[in-house]
């Protein structure tokens, strides 16, 4: 359970960009429906910071944080889990290559006439339905804005939700999962958006007390503590 958890705030962590060279988005994350002993999971943060093509998401929570890296080239992933430190590091060709055989039909896209706005951004609801392994459709409602691009070498990669062809970005989204017959709503709220200048320093990981394996390993030891899919 816990580590499904983690892969819920995993989805939401999708990496944001546009035009301009330095952007960062703070948003919270609230996962209702969990049994009282993992209720500490339940909120999460999530931190987005953008320069070009450099990429930097942390996640955190009162039980465990993560950071991710995408230099353009390689992506790296840190795991903090009650001190568990743990992570990978791969480029894109090798975390495709590991994937390939997983991809499935691109989602099926709704486009609603429904606005609202968010952090100051006009949003328009989409829903967005996907097929999971045993054919069962899940919905997850977004609330999307053409004034940010997502980009696209993180969406469908290292956990996060592939949106496929969604014409803009979501700044809120709210998913029905269920997770080892646990069933869940997971809320996605973009709270601050910032413009201010970044340092490349942000976006270079510091890996120190950290045990750092290949994607493969990683993916595989997930899935042994049921964490995979």
């Amino acid at each position: 359970m816990k580590n499904s958890i983690i892969t819920a705030a995993l989805i939401l962590s999708t990496a944001f960009i546009n035009a301009q060279e330095s952007y960062t988005l703070k948003m919270s994350v609230k996962v209702e429906g969990l049994p009282p002993e993992y209720a500490a999971y339940g909120e999460q943060d999530i931190t987005t910071c953008v320069k070009g093509d450099k990429v930097k998401t942390e996640v955190s929570s009162m039980m465990f944080s993560s950071i991710t890296y995408f230099d353009g080239k390689t992506y790296t992933m840190l795991s903090d889990a009650m001190g568990n430190k743990t992570g990978y590091s791969a480029t894109k060709e090798e975390i495709d290559a590991a994937n390939k055989d997983k991809k499935t039909d691109k989602p099926k896209i709704e486009y609603t006439s429904e606005k609202k706005t968010v952090s100051g951004y006009e949003c328009t609801k989409a829903i967005i339905t996907t097929l999971d392994k045993e054919k069962k459709e899940n919905k997850t409602i977004v609330w999307i804005t053409d004034k940010i691009k997502a980009n696209p070498n993180m969406s469908g990669r290292t956990g996060s939700m592939d949106f496929g062809d969604l014409k803009g970005q979501p700044l809120e989204m709210e998913i029905n999962t269920s997770r080892q017959g646990t069933e869940m709503k997971v809320k996605m709220t973009t709270t601050e958006i910032l413009t201010t200048g970044l340092d490349d320093s942000v976006f270079k990981p510091n890996t120190d007390g950290y045990i750092l394996s290949s994607y493969s390993e990683w993916t595989e030891k997930m899935k042994s503590m049921g964490g995979g899919k």
